[in-house]
């Protein structure tokens, strides 16, 4: 009929559904509130990993950029120093490692077996200044033995000694194998960028790597809108 005609012809076609814009990787995680540790912050929703490496995080309070190998520096060294038995669990090797060492470098590895064994090594002494390794913290990967082992006698060469204080002794070897963490690493994943700010969230001291460099710049959200004149 005509009213029919006119009615279909008044009606234009619904408009093709828009693409959803881009959203960054939906990835939350919050601390848990009844948590003793510290907490840098509520949440944090992780963002990207930049060309240069450093990772970008949304928190509760702000923006957060993290330098990844100073984090891992901190999870490492603070993990050597717990006292919990999986944080510093030993990973046996397929093929234990030799290693020959000057006898001034050799001598200071004799007198810290102890300290060593309660990290996660298994050494033993093979006659003339050289050691066996059957084990290394598990936390090490397959990093390799011999320069950590040349790293911590430097260090305890170079930071002198206190005598009895066996703490300040246990810090220095954890600095010396947690600066293995230091170097270069593959691009992470979102879940791995993620669990390597959860692991950094359960630090005790989790702003600077033991060496006392910075491992996150925080850009609170009130300083972007001054910033951006939105104040």
């Amino acid at each position: 009929s005509p009213v029919a005609s006119l009615t279909s012809e008044a009606l234009p076609s619904p408009p093709p559904p828009a693409s959803p814009a881009p959203q960054p990787v939906p990835m939350e995680f919050a601390i848990e509130p009844n948590s003793t540790q510290s907490k840098p912050w509520q949440w944090f929703k992780f963002l990207a990993q930049a060309d240069s490496g450093y990772l970008l995080i949304e928190t509760d309070a702000g923006i957060v950029t993290i330098n990844p190998h100073a984090a891992r520096e901190r999870i490492a060294y603070e993990r050597l120093l717990s006292a919990g038995e999986p944080l510093r669990a030993s990973q046996t090797l397929l093929i234990p490692e030799t290693i020959q060492l000057p006898p001034v470098d050799a001598a200071r590895i004799r007198a810290s077996l102890g300290l060593l064994a309660g990290m996660g090594f298994q050494i033993e002494e093979f006659g003339h200044d050289t050691f066996k390794v059957d084990a290394v913290p598990q936390l090490l990967g397959d990093r390799p033995v011999t320069p950590i082992l040349a790293s911590i006698t430097h260090d305890l060469s170079e930071s002198g000694s206190k005598r009895g204080d066996a703490r300040w002794k246990e810090e220095v070897i954890a600095k010396s194998i947690a600066r293995s963490f230091a170097g270069s690493d593959p691009k992470l994943t979102p879940d791995g960028a993620a669990k390597l700010v959860e692991d950094l969230c359960s630090c005790k001291m989790p702003y600077v790597c033991p060496r006392g460099k910075p491992v996150m710049i925080f850009t609170s959200t009130r300083e972007l809108d001054r910033k951006f004149d939105r104040i």
